[in-house]
């Protein structure tokens, strides 16, 4: 089984450094353009999905709506799972990424949703939707940065340096996770070479030291 991992596109939130979490935001054009992009990587290449799974909230669907008007995807059939939702950063919501800084410097933010949590549901998530989709080959989750970085976590059962604070993938990455026989291996899309480039333990810490 493939899991594939996309990130949403850009908000003008993420563009205005603000932290989002579960507000419900909107992708904005160069959001929309992101998505449509890596799902066109991915359609070039021959990638088709068995399912599309996407968080709740709203820029996280029309990513999922997006991606599965590329990749020839039934826009009926995409389902929405809860626990792909984003982490609750508390009263970091909406909030600048400086004014947060100087606010809260050790970045523990009351009432946000604690990496052992997190870490915790994105491995239920991920138990839920290789169970529930035994029988695909291959499954697009659309979700949110902080969450997937958690994912990838969770799969690779490996501590990922965090520092404390939201990882953050790119907008409109895609990631693979690649389930058999109880094992998990990961790739991230190479743009040079057009094709998914294999990554071990170090390579999700060096992926992890870029993009915090």
């Amino acid at each position: 089984m493939d899991i594939y991992l996309l990130r949403h596109g850009e908000t003008d939130w993420n563009k205005m450094q603000r932290f989002q979490g579960h507000t419900d935001t909107l992708l904005n054009e160069k959001g929309r353009i992101q998505v449509e992009e890596t799902a066109r990587k991915m359609a070039d290449i021959g990638i088709r999905m068995d399912a599309i799974v996407t968080s709740p909230l709203k820029r996280a669907k029309e990513s999922a709506a997006i991606a599965a008007r590329v990749l020839d995807y039934p826009q009926e059939k995409v389902a929405v799972e809860e626990l792909l939702i984003e982490r609750y950063f508390g009263e970091g919501e909406g909030m600048a990424t400086e004014v947060m800084k100087a606010k809260y410097p050790d970045c523990d933010y009351p009432g946000m949703e604690s990496k052992e949590e997190l870490i915790r549901r994105a491995g239920l998530a991920l138990q839920k939707i290789t169970e529930t989709y035994g029988d695909a080959q291959r499954i697009l989750l659309v979700s949110h940065g902080a969450f997937l970085f958690a994912l990838l976590e969770a799969a690779s059962r490996e501590k990922i340096p965090y520092q404390g604070r939201a990882a953050c993938l790119k907008q409109g990455c895609i990631y693979r996770i690649r389930h058999e026989d109880g094992d998990n291996t990961f790739a991230a899309y190479d743009d040079e070479a057009g094709a998914f480039t294999e990554l071990d333990a170090a390579g999700l810490g060096r992926m992890a030291r870029i993009y915090l």
